[in-house]
């Protein structure tokens, strides 16, 4: 048996385990291999099968912001003698000095 038959083999064998419902320890005792060398091919179909997200992802806030927590009271951003100053809409200021 190739490398890459082997591996075809042994990713499938780590699909049927999810399928399964059995632990990776039962499952692999039930396909008479060790434990250890299953968890091996586990880590490895993860590796190989590992999904990259680049989607862009919205973040809300924790609380909910009432309308008028919404209008600013200053530009979300000034620029003032030496410091750069951030206005966001909950209230919290931050101050970089330059």
């Amino acid at each position: 048996m190739t490398k890459q038959e082997k591996t075809k083999e042994m990713y499938s064998k780590v699909e049927e385990c999810k399928q399964s419902g059995l632990s990776m320890i039962a499952y692999a005792q039930s396909i008479g291999m060790s434990a250890s060398g299953f968890e091996y091919w586990v880590r490895k179909y993860r590796k190989e099968h590992k999904k990259v997200n680049d989607e862009f992802v919205q973040i809300f806030p924790s609380i909910e912001v009432n309308q008028e927590q919404k209008r600013f009271e200053h530009p979300p951003v000034e620029h003032n003698q030496g410091e750069i100053v951030f206005s966001f809409a909950n209230g919290m200021t931050i101050r970089v000095s330059l």
